[in-house]
């Protein structure tokens, strides 16, 4: 079991300027990539995202890159140079048009204009960049996933001791469900004789109304099946199934509807009490769930 809770974190100092890759993990029940790169490597935005996604089932990833780059970076810078002719011979133009004083043309008229120099892209060491970015990535992935599985054990400890209690709490309501009827019936004779005193011809009478009242409040079908989710409840916590998190969810339900027709059958006060328990460590364990990939 993981946890969705969870930080990594990894800085690498490099030739080309040093890269720092920070991921934080927090409870969703999608997976939601939110990621940050430098302009510098923002065109890697696709592949930094396939390589999350290949770690993570559900959760809210934050993915932060911040990069300082010093003898190079990934791309090279162009001067627009049909654009600054063009800017030129425009100053010019508009100089002779109001008869202004012509002033020699200069580098600073040309700082406001957008796209006066170009980025294109370095293909010679693009590699290179996307080897020290994805080496970066993986670095704090570990990190993260490390934190994810200790905390993952530390949550399914607790719920392990919350299924040991449901366990024992459920036994003792199946060992119990056969006095209902048998109390029942005590109840009913001795109501008869409290206003028909040595009069039980009608005990026929007696064992039918029994009957249909043990049939009414009958749990050992609610209680069979509490025992088989439960038992696959524990099953899945012991293997290495991904997202395990929803079915555990699902089987939460499940559990939490047989105790709910156990404690709406019931007219005993110890099953009652019993139940009560049951549905208090069903509601810590689905907070715990939340957090559960």
């Amino acid at each position: 079991m993981k946890s969705m809770t969870a930080y990594g974190r990894f800085s690498s100092q490099l030739e080309v300027g040093h890269i720092v890759v920070e991921i934080q993990s927090v409870n969703r029940k999608h997976l939601d990539i939110s990621l940050s790169l430098p302009s510098e490597l923002a065109h890697f935005d696709i592949e930094v995202k396939k390589w999350i996604a290949s770690h993570f089932f559900r959760g809210q990833i934050t993915v932060k890159v911040t990069a300082s780059f010093q003898n190079q970076i990934p791309f090279k810078v162009l001067p627009n140079l049909p654009l600054a002719k063009q800017a030129k011979e425009a100053w010019e133009e508009i100089a002779d048009y109001l008869h202004l004083e012509k002033k020699p043309f200069d580098l600073s008229m040309l700082v406001s204009l957008p796209d006066i120099l170009l980025l294109e892209e370095n293909s010679e060491c693009q590699e290179n960049y996307q080897s020290y970015l994805k080496s970066a990535v993986e670095g704090a992935l570990k990190q993260c996933l490390a934190m994810k599985k200790a905390e993952g054990t530390i949550l399914q400890k607790d719920i392990a001791q919350r299924l040991k209690i449901m366990h024992t709490k459920m036994s003792a309501i199946e060992q119990r469900a056969p006095v209902a009827p048998q109390k029942y019936r005590e109840k009913l004779i001795n109501r008869l004789q409290e206003f028909l005193p040595d009069q039980i011809e009608n005990e026929e009478r007696i064992l039918r109304e029994i009957a249909l009242f043990a049939e009414k409040i009958d749990i050992t079908e609610e209680i069979t099946r509490f025992f088989c989710h439960l038992c696959r409840f524990e099953e899945l916590m012991q293997t290495s199934l991904q997202s395990v998190g929803k079915t555990l969810e699902f089987i939460t339900q499940e559990l939490a509807r047989e105790a709910n027709t156990i404690a709406s059958k019931s007219f005993d006060i110890e099953i009652s009490r019993d139940v009560i328990e049951i549905k208090s460590e069903l509601e810590r364990i689905k907070e715990q769930l939340h957090n559960i990939e």
